[in-house]
């Protein structure tokens, strides 16, 4: 049975695991992710199977500073795609926006990433713009997309 977990700084060695096999060209170094996760308007939720990580979307909250929720990271364990985890990821992190008070998400993908853009225009994201070289490892187009409240 998948249920979600949030995580903190204590998980980061399986959460790093998580972020290599998502993304075996392009992970976060385990710096990145400690720094992240010791953050307390960062929020990374888990779907877990047992006490294997299968998704996660990791947020931040930039409340008083360019105040937007942003998405930083959303990823399914390649055995478990397919299956509407993404979109239940992304329920959580609406969950937190419509707590927060704030009016707008914030989030990218890279251009190569069809499966990530059309869960964007699912959950009614909107595309912002598309930034040259925003990604590297390979160098790759960003597509960033914006939800604001009506």
């Amino acid at each position: 049975m998948i249920e979600m977990k949030i995580l903190g700084v204590d998980s980061y060695k399986d959460i790093v695991a998580f972020d290599k096999l998502c993304f075996p060209a392009d992970y976060w170094k385990e710096e990145d992710w400690k720094e992240l996760l010791s953050d307390n308007r960062a929020t990374y939720y888990a779907l877990m199977d047992r006490d294997i990580i299968v998704g996660d979307i990791f947020t931040y909250n930039w409340k008083g500073e360019n105040d937007y929720l942003k998405i930083m990271n959303i990823a399914i364990h390649p055995d478990y795609r397919k299956q509407g985890l993404g979109y239940k990821l992304m329920g959580y992190a609406m969950d937190e926006f419509k707590a927060s008070g704030l009016d707008r998400i914030a989030a990218e993908t890279r251009a190569s990433n069809v499966a990530m853009q059309a869960l964007f225009k699912k959950c009614d994201y909107e595309f912002d713009k598309a930034e040259e070289d925003y990604y590297s490892n390979p160098s790759e187009a960003g597509y960033k997309y914006v939800f604001t409240q009506s």
